[in-house]
């Protein structure tokens, strides 16, 4: 999935897959956050290819609050199964 070797800075979604770094989606209203594999927001969200991490993106729904909401996607820096 995602190369061990990445050097560089990890600005976008695509750069997080790249390096295979696990992000946090965090809802803008009810402060849930939910950890996942970025490759599972771009099959899912095709758009989000160049979304840049660390701002608000709208146009998502909540599972908790149940409404339409905007969330903020961050890095970990850690990969799927290191602790």
């Amino acid at each position: 999935m995602g190369r061990r070797n990445f050097h560089g800075k990890v600005e976008t979604l695509a750069d997080s897959v790249e390096a295979n770094y696990l992000v946090i989606v965090k809802c803008d209203q009810c402060e849930t956050g939910r950890q996942m594999h970025p490759y599972n927001l771009i099959s899912k969200y095709k758009r989000l290819t160049k979304a840049p991490l660390d701002t608000l993106l709208p146009g998502f729904f909540c599972k908790t609050c149940r409404s339409p909401v905007s969330v903020t996607i961050s890095c970990t820096y850690r990969r799927s199964g290191e602790m």
